[in-house]
């Protein structure tokens, strides 16, 4: 068995937290408008999240079996098994298939609302944790942001998409996120930031490569071009990770979750730029309500 941490780990200083969410919020932000440049180019989306969680999850046991000298965990495995049941391949697997529907933009701005999420689920998980009256409004202020989108049926692309199969399923991803977060913060700590990814990955590889397999579709062959998107796709899935982790092991997950202020802001403005996305009223009334929930949310976590 390994030995847990018992020991408190030191909070971070505010300049290495910013810097911490910043770098997580560009790479979450940029690595939907990548995921979709390359669906565009016709490649597959089971192809897509299959080859990525492979390459991440042979770089991470590789650097485990070569640099970790602990014994196989049980009870680590069961928990990181069900965090990233959650964070890795519901997440992963609800926003590729999101992409085809409706654009990087839109799936940004619903991810921004996790963190209004993630208090509801802080309250259903732990029990402990209070709720305070204004983050049940920041709830509701923020599920409006999302009802809008739905109402409007914007989807972020030029007479195109479907916001009810798209927005579902980012939905979708966004509670797994939520889940997930709450999750991290409760499991997470306990280990080694390199250890608690490293075993998230047996499960989600399983389940990944299952699905490969039952869809019957092939192992593409990349362009050089998408060879290095895919590649930028992995680093910055795994730079985001490790960051999260390292960031939700020492800081509250209410104050983690706050990357998702920046996230919309990476991904609304790289969509517009790189893939001629829509960037219009109806986007911007959703992203007034979803950062005004943001704002409920988080105020309490600032002010401590």
């Amino acid at each position: 068995m390994v030995k847990r941490e018992n020991k408190k780990l030191e909070k971070p200083s505010i300049f290495t937290t910013v810097i911490c969410l910043f770098a997580a919020a560009f790479m979450w932000g940029s690595s939907n408008v990548i995921a979709r440049s390359l669906l565009i180019e016709g490649v597959g989306e089971i192809f897509l999240v299959t080859a990525r969680v492979t390459i991440i999850g042979s770089l991470l046991f590789t650097y485990y079996l070569i640099f970790n000298r602990e014994k196989f965990n049980k009870k680590l495995l069961k928990e990181a098994s069900l965090a990233s049941f959650a964070s890795i391949f519901l997440v992963g697997w609800s926003f590729i298939f999101s992409l085809q529907y409706i654009s990087s933009g839109l799936v940004t701005l619903m991810i921004s609302s996790a963190p209004v999420f993630t208090v509801m689920w802080l309250k259903i998980l732990l029990k402990e944790e209070k709720v305070s009256i204004s983050k049940y409004i920041a709830i509701g202020t923020g599920f409006s942001g999302i009802a809008y989108l739905f109402i409007s049926r914007e989807t972020g692309l030029l007479d195109q998409g479907n916001i009810f199969l798209g927005g579902s399923l980012a939905f979708i991803g966004v509670q797994g996120i939520a889940f997930a977060t709450v999750l991290n913060r409760k499991y997470a700590p306990k280990y080694k930031v390199s250890s608690w990814l490293t075993y998230q990955y047996p499960l989600v590889l399983i389940l990944s490569w299952a699905a490969f397999f039952i869809s019957g579709v092939g192992i593409e062959s990349l362009e050089p071009s998408q060879q290095l998107r895919l590649a930028t796709l992995v680093v910055f899935n795994l730079g985001a990770f490790m960051s999260f982790t390292w960031l939700i092991q020492r800081v509250s997950a209410l104050l983690v979750a706050t990357v998702d202020y920046l996230v919309p802001v990476v991904g609304v403005t790289a969509g517009v730029i790189f893939l001629n996305e829509v960037f219009n009223i109806n986007i911007v009334i959703s992203g007034i309500f979803i950062f005004i929930s943001l704002v409920i949310s988080t105020r309490e976590e600032f002010s401590n």
